[in-house]
């Protein structure tokens, strides 16, 4: 018991120095940070939900003050993270959105490289000095539990392609989850997935929430939708349950500081702070999203153990254009509700 305690102790010892240096690193953050500007932090959710983060984030650094600008999709982000940089030279300070729209911004120069290490951040969590993963939309399976056992419900997508669920699914109106299935099966598997989810004649949705509601309320007794958007109406009583399916599509979800903020300073240190257990945690409390690097999540919890589809930042081009081919075959069943 003494050489353990030994041990401990000296493995502690020499990694304070470490955490003492990324805690002085976040400290003097923070300290410049109150000087400057509210940080601008675009982003997609609502706010009601975003002043719960902020709210949690001023607790632990209540001289940082955060401004928080909904942008919804990332095609926005990205177009007026465009015109705003050649305009004036900067946009918000914090940018959050997906890798394919990170990736366009990284690739024109306004995203600023930075050593996330020194903040504490783990280097499996930035794929580049100019992008953190700091969330993601997961994808499941969800069910309407009146209309469908749980012996009848899909476990994997070749549960899900049965001819039995004809006229009985529904899906959001893009064939992302497809497209990301691709990263790991390839694109003409996927396709072929695909083409046999379509002749099961889904009905389409603007959105995965309505789909969730569809799926809620029995218009459809399966549906393909995002971890995140089933939560509210199963968190409100609806007969549904979900699972994530093996393999799991999922959509990284990417921030990262402009050039030419106005405030980097308090941009990194609400960067940092998402990545920790802390910040992590009361994101996915007020959005439903989690980030499945931080195990303490939810959305870690929920698809641990299944392997996981997804494009790298760097194959953003090829994900964009399988998209665009997939979401070409599934509109042709017909027009999104």
């Amino acid at each position: 018991m003494k050489k353990l305690t030994t041990a401990a102790f000296g493995l502690a010892f020499a990694l304070a120095p470490f955490a003492s240096a990324h805690a002085q690193s976040l400290a003097e953050l923070a300290k410049t940070a109150a000087s400057k500007p509210p940080v601008t932090w675009y982003e997609s959710s609502p706010s009601e939900q975003i002043d719960k983060v902020l709210a949690a984030f001023g607790r632990k650094y209540p001289s940082v003050k955060v401004r928080h600008t909904r942008l919804v999709g990332g095609n926005e982000l990205a177009v007026r993270g465009v015109q705003e940089m050649q305009a004036r030279g900067y946009t918000g300070d914090l940018l959050t959105g997906g890798a394919d729209h990170m990736s366009h911004l990284k690739g024109r120069g306004y995203l600023e490289g930075v050593n996330w290490s020194q903040f504490g951040v783990p280097k499996s969590y930035a794929p580049n000095p100019e992008m953190v993963a700091t969330t993601a939309s997961v994808y499941v399976a969800l069910w309407n539990t009146r209309k469908v056992t749980e012996a009848e419900s899909p476990k994997t997508w070749e549960d899900v392609l049965n001819p039995k669920w004809t006229n009985r699914v529904g899906s959001w109106v893009r064939a992302a989850s497809f497209a990301q299935l691709a990263a790991t099966q390839g694109p003409d598997s996927a396709k072929r997935q695909l083409e046999r989810f379509i002749k099961l004649k889904p009905m389409l949705y603007k959105s995965t929430f309505p789909l969730a509601q569809a799926v809620g309320s029995g218009e459809v007794d399966m549906g393909i939708g995002f971890y995140h958007s089933t939560l509210p109406p199963m968190n409100a009583g609806a007969p549904i349950q979900m699972r994530a399916l093996d393999v799991v599509p999922m959509h990284m979800i990417y921030s990262g500081v402009s050039k030419g903020a106005r405030n980097p300073e308090g941009a990194k240190l609400l960067m940092a702070w998402l990545t920790t257990n802390e910040g992590a945690l009361a994101y996915e409390e007020a959005t439903g999203r989690g980030n499945p690097l931080v195990t303490a999540t939810k959305t870690a919890k929920f698809i641990a153990g299944k392997k996981v589809s997804e494009w790298p930042p760097e194959k953003s081009d090829e994900l964009g254009a399988l998209n665009e081919y997939y979401n070409k075959m599934l509109e042709a069943v017909g027009s999104a509700k």
